[in-house]
């Protein structure tokens, strides 16, 4: 039998992180594969744990770009885990949704008929950032509420960045849902709580009703590789736009460059993966000029 992980989380909170520390602690003696689902058309995520894992050895990564798995490519989800299962037979499987994905129906998924003999579904994991919890628009959101609804585990990640109220809310929320929970920074929940959770039987709460709905927009642009970027004009401009996510590779006189952010708050780093198709995935929850913006962004030419 193959113990599947669901890893979720609203857009941001850490979900690629963590998997990233998970991997750094795989046993030996283990064969582990993961499953992705980005929004965008590209994915960067397995781009992301591929520069990561090839030191651990014995993990199968692939990914569903494009869409939520269980609602646009529920038959692409399936045919990948089937892959997996078949082909790789690894001893676990992390699934990591989408930000924007909806994990309950993912839970339903496994427990089709056809995965019973094959397939153990451990404890789901639902990272939080702290810092969310006292924000109505995503408290009331409708997809927000189903990871809280679905978890059997909470992660605080981010922990360092959330204020003393913030902290507390997050301790109220265990007290709410009588689920167990831990406070991390930078993903790193140790391996040891990945299988202390897994043993736990609890059950998952009810979605008795689901929060407001609202829409997202989600875009990719293309980067020309030819064409290096003054990397503070492209940040500086992006910070303007308020965009509710955003990551991707951009070109560079020093090499790809990682973009990772939330809101204003956007991070840059080398990119170590010998991948670089370099592009932009951008989320956003008003539509927006993406010619224009491309043409802004290609103009920010570092001569």
């Amino acid at each position: 039998m193959i113990h599947v992980h669901v890893l979720t989380g609203f857009l941001g909170v850490g979900k690629t992180t963590t998997l990233q520390h998970l991997i750094s602690q795989k046993p030996e003696d283990e064969k582990w594969a993961v499953l992705l689902n980005e929004f965008g058309k590209t994915g960067l995520d397995s781009d992301l744990l591929n520069a990561g894992e090839s030191s651990r050895g014995e993990i199968h990564i692939s990914q569903v770009a494009g869409g939520c798995l269980c609602c646009v490519t529920p038959l692409l989800f399936q045919t990948a885990l089937n892959k997996i299962i078949r082909f790789e037979k690894p001893t676990r499987i992390f699934i990591e949704p989408s930000g924007l994905g909806h994990p309950d129906k993912i839970i339903e998924l496994l427990k089709e008929p056809q995965y019973k003999k094959n397939l153990i579904i451990e404890a789901v994991l639902t990272l939080i950032d702290a810092r969310h919890l006292l924000n109505i628009r995503y408290r009331e959101h409708e997809i927000y509420t189903r990871q809280l609804a679905v978890a059997d585990v909470f992660v605080a990640n981010k922990i360092e960045l959330a204020n003393t109220e913030e902290v507390a809310a997050f301790d109220a929320l265990l007290n709410k849902y009588q689920r167990p929970g831990i406070k991390v920074s930078d993903g790193q929940v140790p391996i040891e709580y990945w299988q202390k959770s897994a043993k736990q039987n609890s059950t998952r709460m009810l979605l008795n009703k689901t929060g407001v709905g609202h829409a997202f927009f989600t875009h990719t642009i293309l980067l020309d590789a030819k064409s290096p970027l003054n990397i503070k004009n492209v940040i500086d401009y992006l910070k303007n736009l308020k965009l509710v996510r955003v990551k991707g590779l951009l070109p560079s006189k020093s090499g790809a460059i990682l973009v990772n952010g939330v809101n204003q708050d956007i991070s840059v780093k080398p990119n170590l993966s010998e991948s670089h198709m370099y592009r932009l995935e951008i989320i956003c929850d008003a539509a927006m000029d993406i010619a224009n913006i491309k043409e802004k962004i290609s103009a920010c030419v570092d001569d």
